[in-house]
């Protein structure tokens, strides 16, 4: 009669190994949402650096026009006349803001918008498809191939948890954010303050920090939004990581085709 050993049950072992494919996974996974975030801060590496400040001075002087357009909306409070100054000029710092901008990232990085054709893409999108020509080259740089970025684009919908509903949908919220907002305006209203030109003024002032808050929140995603942009990176890095593999192999048959190459190499020599 054989000894009596302790016996691991199947499922044990079975589990044990599903949580170290996990662990696994979520590291990749974590490796590359690392990578994503790098490329994401290239653009800017560049641009606000002494050096490129002569040759990307109107990017510079757009940025540096925010003070004195607050400075004149503030004297609008004293002198009405300034109001209407002060809302074309908003309109001409915004749209500075954004068009110098993107002319500085065109003159930077003038391989990418070549490589990539970023020029003929839409205006709102040609910073985002730069960053995405940083990612493609750090991930082909760290070794990833076409079917392992596939791999972890599928595994993506698991790395987040379900999507709440929305407060707004919430109609008790709903109904206590309208009684606030009726009574704030009634509260506007009677106050003497916001009345002639000081209500404009303050009006540019708050379309300013929105226009500023709409900056800065657009480049703070939530975490399944990033990992939307995320797997829309990873899919396009893979569908290129595979059309440069096939250039090769359509430019050297001989070399990336196993049998050929065995053959090859196996020839008697005289």
């Amino acid at each position: 009669m054989l000894a009596d050993s302790p016996r691991i049950p199947v499922h044990h072992h079975v589990t044990g190994k599903l949580k170290e494919v996990l662990v696994m996974k979520f590291k990749e996974w974590a490796e590359l949402t690392a990578l994503y975030k790098r490329s994401r801060k290239q653009p800017n590496k560049l641009l606000f650096t002494w050096k490129n400040a002569r040759r990307l001075w109107p990017m510079w002087t757009a940025a540096a026009s925010t003070l004195p357009l607050v400075v004149l909306s503030a004297f609008g409070i004293k002198y009405p006349i300034l109001v209407p100054i002060s809302y074309a000029l908003l309109a001409v710092w915004a749209g500075g803001l954004f068009f110098t901008r993107l002319h500085a990232i065109r003159t930077v990085y003038p391989t990418q918008f070549a490589e990539h054709a970023i020029d003929q893409q839409p205006w709102g999108e040609q910073e985002n498809i730069l960053c995405y020509a940083f990612f493609l080259q750090i991930v082909k740089e760290e070794g990833y191939t076409s079917a392992k970025l596939r791999e972890l684009s599928a595994y993506s919908d698991l790395t987040v948890a379900p999507v709440k509903p929305a407060l707004s949908q919430n109609l008790g919220f709903v109904s206590l954010f309208a009684l606030i907002v009726g009574l704030s305006t009634e509260l506007i209203k009677a106050t003497s303050f916001f009345l002639g030109g000081k209500g404009a003024v303050i009006l540019i002032l708050v379309a300013a920090v929105s226009f500023i808050y709409w900056i800065v929140w657009d480049g703070i995603q939530s975490t399944p939004y990033q990992r939307l942009r995320i797997k829309r990176y990873v899919d396009l890095a893979a569908y290129d990581l595979e059309e440069r593999v096939q250039d090769v192999r359509e430019l050297n048959p001989v070399e990336s085709s196993p049998v050929l190459s065995m053959s090859k190499q196996t020839e008697p020599t005289a």
